[in-house]
């Protein structure tokens, strides 16, 4: 007996309707944030300290909704906002914090 082995790609439409190769968060239930801010900050993410500071790139995070939090370096105000990552999707904030 002979087992024939393959690999499967995963295919997503896009709007215009062109298939596309998924992003891997898309298989394993992640996205990911881009986030830059002026002036630099630290990333809290649902409360916790990433040990990051923007600006930072393809963070990666589970599907759902999640709670931003800059701190800015100066000791200036904290800016915070909800968010939902999709599955192999990035979302993008470029925040400009208030002193």
């Amino acid at each position: 007996m002979r087992v024939l082995a393959f690999a499967l790609s995963v295919l997503v439409a896009s709007p215009a309707g062109a298939l596309l190769h998924a992003d891997a968060g898309a298989e394993t239930g992640t996205g990911f944030l881009d986030v830059s801010s002026d002036p630099p900050a630290k990333i809290l993410i649902d409360d916790t300290d990433t040990g990051k500071v923007t600006p930072q790139p393809h963070l990666e995070l589970k599907v759902g909704h999640h709670k931003l939090t800059l701190v800015r370096l100066d000791g200036g105000h904290n800016r915070s906002l909800g968010f939902t990552i999709a599955a192999g999707q990035t979302r993008k904030f470029t925040l400009h914090l208030a002193q």
